[in-house]
C-alpha cells in the first residue's frame, strides 16, 4: 500500500521545488513547537486530566511531524530519532485516546479504564502507527516493528473483533473516522482479516454515507467534512487498491456530492463557513480536494489554499496526502465570481460576488454538533467574517452533553437571529427548514417560525435580496400582541455607530425604520482555548413592528 510514497523521487521533489515550500515551512513550524518538550510517556496526571490535553495533542504533533520530516529529510538523524522516541513512548503508553472522550462517550471512569473502547483518536494514533512502520519499514529496527505490531493488535484488532461499538452505527463523523482508522490499521497488519470483516467495515461507512442529504451538505460544519469525509476517502482509496477495484466507494453518487462540498462552502479566498462545530482555523485540509479532482476532474473545482492547511487535525494520514497527492496545477488564485450554490430542496444557499460572499443555513437545530442557527448567516468581505459565526467553542465538560447550550458559541444568543420575548430559537429538533432560492430575482426565503416552538411566535419568515453590492435582510413577523422583539447581528470586528447606520470594516448596515443600535461585548473562549470579543449589534424594534429591513451596503471595489 502506498508504494509510491515510498520513491525517492517523490521526497527528493517535496524538498527542493519550490511548489512545496509552503509544506516544509508548516510541517517544520509544526516540529519545532511539538518538540519544545521532548516526546515521552504520559504522567498519569496528564492521562486523566479531562480539561488539559496539551501533552496529549503535543505527542500528536510529535509524531505527525517527525514522520513527514524523516521522509523529506531522509538523512537528518534528528528527525529520524525524535520519530522513533515518539513510536516507542506511543507503545509504551497506557492509551491512545484523551480520557475525556472515554468519559464522554463511553460513561468510564479512571478505575473503569478498559483499553479496548476504541474513539477517534485511538483509531487514528493506530492507523497512524501501521502506517508509520510500512513507510520506514526498511529503517526501523525488528524490534520496533515488532513492537508497533504487537500494539496495534492489542489495543486495536483484538478488540474490534470481540466486540461491537456505537459508533458503528453513529451517523456523524465518529463512524467514519473509527472505523476508517481500525480498517487502515487492518489493511496494513491484517488484511486477511481485514478481508473478513469487509461487509461490517462498509456498513459502518454506509450508515456515515447516509447521513447526508442528497446534495452532499454536511450539516456538521467543514472542519468535520476534512476530518469525517477524509478518513472515509482515506480508507476508500486503500480498499480501493487492496481489493484491486472490486470495491469503488467514488462510482456512488451520494459520494460525489459530499466530494463537492468544500467547494460550495467558499465565501472569499480564505474565508469558509463556519456554522456548526467548525474549527476556524482547520477548514480543510489541502490534499483532499486534490484526491477528489484526481477522481472526478472537473465536477471539483480548483481552490485557492488560504483556507486550507497542510498540517490538518494532528492526523498523519491527512498532513502525509496533502504532500504525497498535491499538484499545484490544482490551485486557483481565485475564486469564481458571480455564483450562487444551491440545489432544490437544500438547507444551505452560498453566494459570491465581486465585493462579498455570503451563506445562509436553515436545517434544524437537533444536527449532529449542532449550533442554534435556523436562519442565521455570514457575510464575507476583504477576507473576514463581517456578519460571523463564531464556529467551534471550547470543547470543555459539558459542551457535548445537556449543558451545551450554556455556551455562548453554541447558543442562539451567539447567532444572527430574531429573538422575542428574550427568548431565542431552541433545541427542539424539528422539520428541516428549506432555503428557497428565486434565482431569477435573486431572492432567498427562509419560514424559520418553527426553529423557536413558543405560541407568541405564530410565523417568522426571512428573506435575502440581493445585488452586486447590497445585501437586503427582511423580517416579516406575525406575533402575539405585545411581544418584545430584538434582531441581532454578531461580529468579531469592532463596529462603530455613526448615527442612523453602523460600520463595520467599510461594510455599513442601514435599518429601515428610525431605531439605533444597541451595541455590547460579550467575552467567549474560543474553540482553541484562547478569549475573543464578540460584538452583539441589537436593534430593539417597537412593539407590533410588521416587517425589519436591514441593508448592507458593500462598497463596489
Amino acid at each position: 500500500m502506498l508504494d509510491f510514497a515510498k520513491n525517492e523521487k517523490l521526497w527528493e521533489n517535496v524538498r527542493t521545488s519550490p511548489d512545496f515550500a509552503r509544506h516544509r515551512k508548516e510541517i517544520k513550524a509544526k516540529y519545532d513547537a511539538s518538540f519544545e518538550l521532548p516526546p515521552r510517556v504520559m504522567t498519569a496526571a496528564e492521562v486523566f486530566s479531562l480539561d488539559d490535553h496539551g501533552t496529549y495533542f503535543r505527542r500528536l504533533g510529535q509524531l505527525q511531524s517527525s514522520a513527514l520530516l524523516s521522509l523529506i529529510y531522509p538523512d537528518n538523524e534528528e528527525y529520524y530519532n525524535n520519530l522513533v522516541e515518539t513510536v516507542w513512548t506511543y507503545c509504551n503508553d497506557c492509551t491512545w485516546a484523551p480520557l475525556g472522550h472515554y468519559n464522554d462517550y463511553y460513561g468510564v471512569t479512571p478505575a473503569d479504564y478498559d483499553i479496548g473502547l476504541i474513539d477517534i483518536f485511538a483509531a487514528s494514533v493506530a492507523f497512524s502507527m501501521a502506517e508509520i512502520k510500512n513507510l520506514f519499514s526498511d529503517r526501523f529496527p525488528k524490534l520496533l516493528k515488532e513492537r508497533i505490531s504487537a500494539e496495534i493488535k492489542r489495543r486495536t484488532i483484538e478488540p474490534f473483533l470481540t466486540r461491537k461499538y456505537f459508533w458503528e452505527k453513529h451517523p456523524n463523523n465518529w463512524c467514519a473516522v473509527c472505523m476508517g482508522g481500525v480498517a487502515g490499521a487492518l489493511i496494513y497488519e491484517a488484511p486477511d482479516i481485514y478481508i473478513q470483516q469487509i461487509d461490517r467495515i462498509n456498513s459502518a461507512m454506509q450508515v456515515y454515507i447516509d447521513s447526508y442529504a442528497d446534495d452532499g451538505i454536511c450539516v456538521e460544519g467543514a472542519a468535520y467534512w476534512g476530518f469525517g469525509f477524509g478518513f472515509f476517502v482515506v480508507h476508500a482509496l486503500l480498499q480501493k487498491e487492496l481489493t484491486n477495484g472490486e470495491y469503488d466507494w467514488f462510482k456512488n453518487d451520494k459520494v460525489k456530492a459530499i466530494s463537492t462540498y468544500i467547494q460550495k462552502m467558499f465565501l472569499q479566498k480564505s474565508v469558509i463557513t463556519t456554522f456548526g462545530d467548525c474549527n476556524t482555523r482547520e477548514g480543510y485540509w489541502i490534499g483532499l480536494p486534490h484526491i477528489l479532482r484526481d477522481i472526478y476532474g472537473e465536477d471539483i473545482e480548483k481552490l485557492p489554499s488560504e483556507a486550507g492547511t497542510i498540517i490538518a487535525y494532528t492526523h498523519l494520514a491527512f498532513s502525509l496526502r496533502s504532500v504525497i497527492y498535491y499538484k499545484p496545477e490544482y490551485v486557483a488564485e481565485n475564486l469564481k465570481e458571480n455564483v450562487a450554490n444551491h440545489t432544490e430542496g437544500s438547507c444551505f444557499l452560498t453566494r459570491r460576488t465581486q465585493n462579498y460572499g455570503f451563506a445562509v443555513k436553515g436545517g434544524n437545530n437537533g444536527e449532529s454538533h449542532n449550533h442554534i442557527d435556523v436562519g442565521s448567516f455570514i457575510i464575507a468581505r476583504n477576507e473576514k467574517q463581517i456578519i460571523c459565526d463564531l464556529g467551534a467553542g471550547s470543547y470543555e465538560e459539558g459542551y457535548h452533553g445537556d449543558k451545551r447550550y450554556t455556551f455562548f458559541h453554541p447558543s442562539s444568543e451567539s447567532h444572527n437571529l430574531p429573538i422575542f420575548n428574550g427568548v431565542g430559537e431552541d433545541s427542539i429538533r424539528r422539520d428541516n427548514v428549506i432555503v428557497e432560492y428565486d434565482r431569477e430575482n435573486d431572492i432567498a426565503t427562509l419560514d424559520i417560525t418553527n426553529a423557536y416552538g413558543v405560541d407568541y411566535v405564530k410565523r417568522v419568515v426571512r428573506k435575502f435580496a440581493f445585488s452586486n453590492d447590497t445585501i437586503k435582510i427582511i423580517d416579516s413577523y406575525d406575533l402575539a400582541e405585545g411581544t418584545d422583539i430584538k434582531e441581532r447581528f454578531v461580529s468579531t470586528i469592532e463596529p462603530k455607530s455613526n448615527g442612523k447606520y453602523v460600520v463595520i470594516d467599510d461594510v455599513r448596515l442601514y435599518p429601515n425604520i428610525d431605531v439605533d443600535a444597541t451595541i455590547s461585548v460579550v467575552q467567549a473562549k474560543s474553540h482553541f482555548g484562547y478569549m475573543i470579543d464578540v460584538y452583539c449589534i441589537d436593534y430593539v424594534l417597537p412593539k407590533g413592528t410588521k416587517e425589519f429591513t436591514l441593508t448592507i451596503e458593500t462598497p463596489s471595489k
